[in-house]
């Protein structure tokens, strides 16, 4: 005996089916009182985007920041590069200290084109929040100066102003700038190498 039969009229009723159920979604979504109640709740409150901050790389320039005591500092290095291009190239390239606005700076070479820098922010130095959003504080000025198509910016974050960290990240991605960061502790020196593992230890997030 033949199923062949019994297998077509299975087939177009399921795909009848198919067809009624693809028209229901369909109508439900242009007029949402059409859904069952549990659809109607999913359209109403769809699901929040959550953003996960992974590294990734950049071509980007960076300018470094330090958060402590819950003081934004730039760590502006213009002068510091200054003074070291004023320093005439030798076989060995020399250590170099130097004291700038609010920071104290170190120079350590590796080679020809690989050293370290170590910054030291001193106490008391920086901008509060609320005195970084006043027209014409160094933050903003800041932001002017460095426009995130260019640059990145990235922060050594203390543990105690994390908090303030998370509101300036929110503030800098509502300006599409990328953002990365560091924990570190309130008497640590912030170190950044441009060899070895420094290239990619500043990503942004």
């Amino acid at each position: 005996m033949s199923l062949d039969s019994l297998v077509d009229i299975v087939s177009n009723n399921v795909g009848i089916l198919i067809i009624l159920a693809a028209f229901m979604a369909l109508m439900a979504l242009f007029n949402p009182n059409m859904a069952p109640e549990k659809e109607r709740l999913l359209i109403k409150n769809p699901p929040r985007r959550l953003l996960v901050p992974w590294s990734h790389a950049t071509n980007k320039n960076q300018i470094y920041f330090s958060l402590r005591g819950n003081r934004l500092q730039l760590l502006d290095l213009k002068e510091f590069y200054w003074n070291l291009a004023r320093h005439e190239p030798g076989e060995t390239p020399q250590p170099l200290e130097l004291q700038l606005e609010g920071l104290d700076v170190k120079f350590f070479p590796v080679t020809n084109q690989i050293y370290c820098l170590e910054f030291n922010p001193r106490k008391g130095a920086g901008e509060t929040w609320i005195e970084a959003n006043k027209p014409g504080s160094r933050w903003l000025r800041t932001l002017e100066e460095y426009p995130p198509e260019h640059y990145t910016l990235f922060f050594w974050v203390e543990g105690e102003a994390f908090g303030m960290f998370r509101e300036i990240r929110e503030y800098l991605w509502q300006r599409n700038f990328e953002v990365g960061w560091k924990p570190s502790l309130r008497d640590d020196r912030l170190e950044l190498c441009n060899g070895f593992e420094g290239s990619t230890a500043f990503q942004p997030q």
